[in-house]
């Protein structure tokens, strides 16, 4: 009888510990954490912070922009924000051909990264997440982020992936953004050659001063306005773009960009006074749209 009474209480005990537990992580969010993976096809090792939200909620994977990191403020304003809606998220760096890379590359470094190991990148960890048990993966990306999402979702489309979120998209290859036709000619020439020695290229903010090999140089300019629109039309999950009215991009690409885009097959939000990066009081409209869109994704 005594050794009946001792179990129970043992048995209340453990319970008790393991309520404990549970109302913890009801009430107080999930700590972020750095996932560490070697990324075999490439040789390479790769970080991104995860966190754990509910489980009957999709996992959300989140991918900055140009030459940045997973610790920019646009990515880590959002990162946040779906923590506070219990949503699962995670948000890689890319390497760039840098083993865990934790700071921002800058123009003149040398770049021998290309678009196609980006890819690679991003379907290694949407490929986590699955392995994780998520079977429901939504992309958002940022700025050229989103380019990267939309090229993978058109060339590796995969099947836990059921919808994109694309925020400030625009394209990377154009006369009106200062790429040059003669570094072009000059590029292939060298590749056609089987030379690939590191020049100074005109690209994006980088201006003259972006510091790169022929083969990572050429790889991402098959983005150009065309093919972005292109991608568009034919992704086969329901897409969301949205934009910033005020964005200074559009000194450079005109806003009839703004048009082409309404003309896709992609969901189309202007956020009217938001600049390329939803600065300030804006952050809290992207934050709204994007968990509008997330709600109606959630059954």
């Amino acid at each position: 009888m005594v050794g009946n009474i001792v179990t129970m209480q043992q048995c209340i005990l453990f319970l008790s510990k393991q309520l404990s537990i549970l109302l913890l992580c009801l009430y107080f969010p999930a700590q972020a954490t750095t996932i560490v993976q070697k990324i075999p096809s490439l040789n390479i090792t790769a970080e991104a912070t995860y966190l754990l939200g509910e489980r009957t909620k999709p996992a959300v994977l989140i991918l900055h922009g140009f030459l940045t990191t997973n610790q920019f403020h646009t990515i880590t304003s959002i990162l946040e924000f779906l923590q506070s809606e219990g949503f699962n998220a995670l948000a890689p760096t890319l390497t760039l051909n840098i083993s865990q890379r934790r700071n921002l590359l800058k123009c003149d470094s040398l770049h021998t990264h290309t678009l196609e190991r980006d890819i690679i990148e991003i379907e290694y960890w949407v490929n986590w997440l699955q392995s994780q048990g998520h079977s429901k993966i939504i992309l958002i990306g940022h700025s050229s982020g989103s380019l990267e999402v939309l090229e993978f979702l058109a060339s590796r489309p995969h099947p836990n992936v059921s919808s994109a979120i694309f925020t400030s998209l625009f394209y990377l290859n154009g006369p009106e953004l200062g790429i040059l036709t003669e570094e072009l000619a000059s590029a292939r020439m060298l590749l056609k050659n089987r030379i690939n020695t590191p020049s100074n290229y005109h690209f994006l903010f980088c201006n003259d001063q972006y510091y790169a090999t022929p083969q990572s140089f050429l790889s991402y300019l098959k983005i150009d306005r065309l093919h972005t629109l292109s991608a568009l039309n034919h992704l086969k999950i329901p897409s969301y773009t949205i934009m910033g009215g005020s964005d200074q991009r559009y000194k450079k690409v005109g806003r009839e960009w703004l048009n082409e885009l309404q003309q896709t097959s992609t969901n189309l939000v202007i956020i009217e006074g938001a600049n390329h990066f939803f600065s300030n009081e804006y952050e809290f409209d992207l934050q709204d749209n994007i968990l509008q869109i997330l709600t109606q994704q959630t059954p």
